[in-house]
C-alpha cells in the first residue's frame, strides 16, 4: 500500500543546517524534482490493501546514494542511518530509521520490474537539460578500454584468413579471373 506521509520536520531537523549548501546531495536535490518517481511507480503498489510501503522516491534516492558512493545495500542503510547529508537527501528526520537492506533488493526486483530504470534516468536527464545543467547539444561517448579478442584463433577466423590469402594469390596470378 502506497501511503502519503507528511514531511513534518522535528526539532532534531535543525541539525541539517550543518550541511553546506554546496554539498553534492544538496546540489542534486535542488536540480532534480524526484516526485515523478511516486507517480511513475504508482501501478506497482496497491492503494488500499497491505501494510504501508516505503516511499518509492526514497528508495530511488537510496539507489542513487549506492551509485554515487559505491555502497552495498547494507552499507547504504548503515550510512543513511548516521550521515546527516544522506538523511536530508532521503527526506527523513534524524531520529527515523531506514528500512532493512533486503528491502532495496525487493524494490529493484519487484517494484522496478515493469518500469525500466532508463525511464527514471531519462526524466532526471530531461530535468537537468531543462535547468541548463546538461547541454542538450552535446554528445557523450563511452571510451572504455576493453581487451579485444583478436588474437584467439577460432575456426571461423582461420577460415577467413585463409580465404583472404587464397584470393590475393589468385588475383596475383590471374587478375581477370576475379
Amino acid at each position: 500500500m502506497l501511503r502519503k506521509a507528511d514531511k513534518q520536520q522535528t526539532i532534531f531537523s535543525i541539525l541539517y543546517n550543518k550541511i553546506p549548501d554546496n554539498h553534492v546531495l544538496k546540489l542534486i536535490n535542488s536540480a532534480v524534482n524526484f516526485s515523478f518517481v511516486n507517480e511513475l511507480l504508482k501501478k506497482s503498489y496497491c492503494e488500499n490493501f497491505g501494510r504501508p510501503a516505503k516511499e518509492p522516491e526514497m528508495m530511488v534516492k537510496l539507489c542513487i546514494l549506492q551509485y554515487l558512493y559505491s555502497l552495498s545495500n547494507v552499507k547504504v542503510i548503515e550510512e543513511g542511518n548516521i550521515n546527516l547529508a544522506y538523511m536530508w537527501f532521503l527526506g527523513i528526520n534524524p531520529e527515523e530509521e531506514l528500512p532493512e537492506a533486503s528491502l532495496l533488493t525487493k524494490f529493484r526486483t519487484q517494484r522496478l520490474k515493469d518500469i525500466s530504470l532508463d525511464e527514471i534516468i531519462k526524466e532526471v536527464v530531461r530535468q537537468c537539460v531543462e535547468k541548463g545543467i546538461i547541454n542538450e547539444k552535446s554528445i557523450s561517448i563511452d571510451v572504455t578500454h576493453t581487451e579485444a579478442n583478436t588474437i584467439k584463433k577460432v575456426p571461423k577466423r582461420i577460415m577467413k584468413h585463409l580465404a583472404k590469402k587464397i584470393f590475393k594469390e589468385i588475383e596475383k596470378e590471374n587478375p581477370k579471373l576475379l
